[in-house]
C-alpha cells in the first residue's frame, strides 16, 4: 500500500471499531478494489460481517479462502460469515478439505443448519421444492437452482440430490457436478445415478474419488503433456480443455467410457491418423463425439 491508502485503510479501521460498519466497509471495499491484499479483505470481510451483510461478506472471504485457514480466530471469522450466508454445504465441502479444522468447527456447521430447519420452514420448504424440480427449467435455470441449493441443510440437499442425480430431464453436466459435490461431502451409502449410456447404475458413496485422483484421467494428462505442452503449447492448452469437458461430463463413472487411457489419447489428439481397425479408439471416438454433441446444445463447443 502507499502511504495515502496506509492512511485510507487507517480511517476505515477506525470506522470499523467505532462501529459505523456500513461506512467502514464501503471505505475498505474502495480500497480493496485498488489492492488486493489480504489485510484489507479481512476487515473488509468482517466490516461487512457486523453489518449483517453476509452474502456479501462470504463473497469476499473465498477470494481469500487459503489466508482465512491459517488461524483459529480466521477460521472462526469466514464460518460466521458463511453460516449467516447458509452456505451450508459449501462450508461443508471446505471443512472436509481440511481435516485440521473438521472436527472443531462441525458442531457449528450441525446447529446452524439445525436453528435455520427449526425458524425458517417456510423457505426452507421453498428451497428444496426448487431444487427438486430443478430439471423442469433451462440450462441455465438449472446452473441457477444448482447453485442456490448449496444454501440448503445437509439433510435437505440429499433428499433432492438423491432424486436428481436419477433424473433423466437435468442436464448430465448438473448431474455430473451434484456426484462431485457428492464426494467432497465424504458420504456413505448407495445411490442410483442415471447416467450418459441412458442406464441407472448403482454407485457406492464411500468408493467415490476426486476426479484428479483416477488413475486413467493422470495417465491420459500425462500424455497430452509430454506430446505437446514443450513442441505446441497453443494444441496442449487445446486437449486440455477437450479432456477437462469430458470429465465434466463422465464423472463419476470416467473409467467406464475410458478402461483405456492409450485409446482415448489416441481418439483426442490424432484420430485421423489411427486405423480404423483399433476398436477401443473407435469406441472412445464415440464417446467423444456424444460429449461434443451434448457440449454444442449448450452452446459449450
Amino acid at each position: 500500500m502507499t502511504p495515502l491508502q496506509q492512511e485510507q485503510f487507517h480511517q476505515a479501521d477506525q470506522l470499523l471499531d467505532q462501529q459505523h460498519y456500513h461506512e467502514a466497509a464501503q471505505r475498505f471495499a474502495a480500497l480493496y478494489e485498488e489492492v488486493d491484499e489480504f489485510a484489507i479483505n479481512r476487515q473488509l470481510v468482517r466490516a461487512l460481517y457486523e453489518d449483517q451483510q453476509y452474502a456479501e461478506a462470504a463473497f469476499y472471504a473465498i477470494e481469500h479462502l487459503n489466508d482465512y485457514v491459517t488461524s483459529k480466530e480466521l477460521m472462526q471469522l469466514l464460518i460466521n460469515v458463511e453460516l449467516h450466508a447458509q452456505a451450508f454445504i459449501d462450508v461443508r465441502v471446505q471443512l472436509n478439505a481440511l481435516p485440521k479444522w473438521h472436527d472443531e468447527f462441525i458442531g457449528q456447521v450441525e446447529q446452524a443448519e439445525n436453528e435455520f430447519a427449526a425458524h425458517y420452514q417456510t423457505t426452507l420448504n421453498s428451497q428444496l421444492k426448487q431444487f427438486y424440480h430443478l430439471g423442469d427449467g433451462s440450462f441455465s435455470e438449472q446452473q441457477r437452482r444448482f447453485r442456490a441449493a448449496s444454501h440448503l441443510p445437509l439433510k435437505q440437499y440429499l433428499i433432492g440430490a438423491k432424486f436428481l442425480v436419477r433424473d433423466p430431464f437435468v442436464n448430465p453436466l448438473i448431474r455430473s457436478s451434484l456426484m462431485q459435490i457428492l464426494q467432497r461431502l465424504h458420504l456413505t451409502g448407495k445411490i442410483d445415478i442415471y447416467w450418459l449410456d441412458e442406464r441407472e447404475h448403482l454407485i457406492d458413496l464411500a468408493k467415490l474419488s476426486d476426479v484428479e485422483a483416477i488413475p486413467v484421467v493422470s495417465q491420459v494428462e500425462e500424455m497430452i503433456k509430454r506430446d505437446f505442452s514443450q513442441q505446441d503449447p497453443l494444441s496442449y492448452q487445446m486437449f486440455d480443455q477437450e479432456f477437462r469437458l469430458q470429465l465434466a461430463f463422465l464423472y463419476p463413472l470416467v473409467e467406464l467410457a475410458i478402461p483405456d487411457a492409450g485409446a482415448w489419447y489416441q481418439a483426442l489428439t490424432a484420430y485421423s491418423k489411427s486405423t480404423d481397425q483399433d476398436q477401443d479408439v473407435i469406441l472412445a471416438k464415440q464417446w467423444q463425439n456424444q460429449i461434443a454433441r451434448l457440449a454444442q446444445q449448450l452452446g459449450m463447443h
